[in-house]
């Protein structure tokens, strides 16, 4: 089984290539259209298809903006959202509430409360601790700059994925042990982020079933690709294949 902190460094490491790949074009089609299935389809199937595609292809007439690629935004909004949420979930049951600044009218000198008061500062802004809004003052907290030396992680998919890591690997910081259930949580949760990711930037290559049969048997179709390489269409029953561009193979 593949580590979560490999699944959350796949996050953090290919977070800047969908950043770049949302104002990109690409291929967003799957399965691709090649090899066989462009023999098969005949030019009114084509035809309607260029019909449906006509008012959302970014190079369509009339103004609009930028375009933006639709599944790469939905990845990274959708990963960011899981993560940062799950984060919030965790730091909720095992980040220590920070230390109570020095009582006062307690019989502490004024010298003890203000190392008290110092400690208590420090451990409230130490940097380990991931933020999360669950208390007003919390919120309001946020839309103050912060203070030297008080740079947490970020909101974001990366400041989650590097904060829940942190937490994978046991390191040390203001927490109570993750234990075995809420590391597989972030298990799950990573894997499918990764996935998520992987399939974005086409890097992950997958199979899917051709509706048309195999012209030399009539057997079943199977197109390959999904990571960046050429596709390919290869019969499961017969064996044989096609591969770009030499689709008229036979």
């Amino acid at each position: 089984m593949i580590p979560a902190t490999a699944h959350l460094q796949l996050v953090i490491d290919r977070w800047a290539d969908l950043a770049d790949a949302l104002t990109a074009r690409q291929q967003t089609t799957w399965p691709p259209t090649m090899g066989i299935t462009r023999i098969v389809l005949d030019e009114d199937a084509r035809a309607a298809h260029t019909a449906e595609r006509l008012d959302t292809a970014p190079d369509a007439p009339g103004t609009r903006p930028i375009p933006l690629d639709l599944d790469i935004y939905d990845t990274m909004r959708d990963v960011e959202n899981q993560l940062v949420h799950l984060a919030d979930v965790i730091a909720s049951q095992i980040q220590r509430p920070p230390m109570a600044p020095g009582p006062r009218g307690a019989g502490w000198t004024p010298a003890e409360i203000a190392r008290r008061d110092q400690l208590a500062a420090a451990d409230a802004a130490d940097p380990r601790r991931w933020t999360w809004p669950h208390l007003a003052e919390d919120a309001e907290d946020h839309r103050r700059p912060p203070s030297p030396g008080r740079e947490r992680l970020a909101r974001t998919a990366i400041g989650a994925a590097a904060w829940l890591a942190g937490r994978v690997e046991n390191r040390p910081g203001p927490f109570l042990p993750l234990g075995p259930t809420r590391a597989a949580q972030i298990t799950a949760v990573a894997a499918a982020a990764a996935e998520r990711v992987e399939a974005a930037l086409r890097i992950a290559r997958r199979s899917a079933a051709v509706d048309w049969p195999c012209p030399a048997c009539r057997g079943q179709l199977e197109v390959h690709g999904g990571d960046g390489q050429p596709p390919a269409i290869r019969c499961t029953d017969c064996g044989r294949s096609w591969h770009e561009p030499e689709s008229a193979a036979a």
